[in-house]
C-alpha cells in the first residue's frame, strides 16, 4: 500500500533532491569517505498522489536505493514511525534490493529526532570520522525538534529539509489572543526560540486600541514567507551555508512547504541553489 500523501509538489521535491544527489555523488566518486543516507520519514516506498489519475510514484527511499551511479551509499538508515509502512519498506528492500539488505536498517516505530541525535553521536565517534552523511528530512507536519537538528552542528552532514511553512507554522499563527501558550511552545521547539521571540517575529502591536482601551496585536502579512526566511536564518546557526528556500505549492497555488538544503561545504549549497533556481 502506498502512502496517501503527495501531489505535484511531491514530484518536484523528489526531482530536486535527485538532481542534488547525482551531483553530490559525482563529487564523492573516488573519495575515501564512507557515505550514509539517512531518511527521517521514509514511508513505505511508494506515494499515492492526489492527482485525478491516482498515480503511484516511487518514494524517495526507493529511488535512493536504486541509485548506483556515479556511486552507491555505503549504508542506508530509514526511520519510519508507522510500523506498517516500515514493514512494507523492509519487504521492498529484501525483494528488490537483496544486495543492500545487509547495508540498510529500517527503524520502524522510532522517532526521527532521537535517530538524528544517534547519528550525530556516531559521526562524533572515532569510527564515525570516516563517514559523511546526507540527511533527508521531509515530515508532513512539525515533528522535527530544533534540538535534534542542533546535534548535527559541525559534522559532515548535508541536510535537505521540508519545512511546513504554510501547512503547519502559518496555521498555528492565528490571532495572538487566540493562540494558546501550547502553540507558542510548539513553534518555539520547532525554531529553537522561546515563545516571546516567536511573538516578536510574527506579530506587531496595532497602534489603535480596541473598544476597551486594550492593546491589540496583529499577525504580520506574508507570514509563510517570513517563516521560511526565519528558518533559514536559524539553520545558519548550525550549518555554515544554507540554500534559498524553494516554495512548494498545491493545486490552488498556496504554499504548503519550503524545501531547503544546508551544509558546511560551500559548493554543496551552490549546487543546491543552482537546482532550486532552475526549478523556480
Amino acid at each position: 500500500m502506498a502512502n496517501q500523501f503527495g501531489g505535484e509538489w511531491t514530484e518536484i521535491k523528489i526531482r530536486v533532491f535527485k538532481k542534488y544527489l547525482h551531483a553530490y555523488m559525482q563529487i564523492m566518486k573516488g573519495k575515501p569517505w564512507k557515505l550514509i543516507y539517512f531518511d527521517g520519514f521514509a514511508g513505505s516506498g511508494d506515494i499515492q498522489t492526489k492527482k485525478e489519475t491516482e498515480e503511484v510514484i516511487e518514494g524517495t527511499a526507493r529511488q535512493v536505493l536504486s541509485f548506483d551511479e556515479p556511486r552507491k551509499f555505503d549504508f542506508y538508515y530509514f526511520v519510519e514511525k508507522d510500523l506498517d509502512n516500515a514493514q512494507l519498506l523492509q519487504r521492498i528492500i529484501n525483494k528488490e534490493f537483496p544486495t543492500l539488505t545487509d547495508k540498510s536498517v529500517v527503524a520502524g516505530g522510532d522517532d526521527c529526532n532521537q535517530k538524528l541525535q544517534d547519528m550525530a553521536g556516531f559521526l562524533k565517534s572515532p569510527k564515525g570520522k570516516n563517514y559523511k552523511a546526507i540527511a533527508f528530512i521531509d515530515p508532513y507536519g512539525m515533528q522535527v525538534k530544533w534540538d535534534a537538528l542542533d546535534s548535527l552542528k559541525g559534522l559532515g552532514v548535508d541536510l535537505w529539509i521540508l519545512v511546513p511553512t504554510g501547512i503547519g507554522i502559518n496555521r498555528l499563527l492565528k490571532k495572538k489572543e487566540k493562540s494558546g501558550q501550547v502553540w507558542f511552545e510548539t513553534l518555539g521547539n520547532f525554531f529553537g526560540l522561546d515563545p516571546k521571540e516567536i511573538e516578536d517575529k510574527f506579530y506587531y502591536e496595532d497602534p489603535q486600541l480596541d473598544l476597551f482601551g486594550e492593546r491589540k496585536f496583529k499577525k504580520i502579512e506574508n507570514a509563510v514567507e517570513a517563516a521560511a526566511i526565519l528558518y533559514k536564518e536559524r539553520l545558519r546557526t548550525i550549518f555554515k551555508h544554507v540554500s534559498d528556500p524553494l516554495p512548494l505549492r498545491n493545486s490552488t497555488n498556496a504554499v504548503l512547504f519550503h524545501f531547503m538544503a544546508a551544509s558546511n561545504v560551500p559548493v554543496a549549497v551552490k549546487i543546491a541553489n543552482d537546482i532550486i533556481k532552475k526549478e523556480k
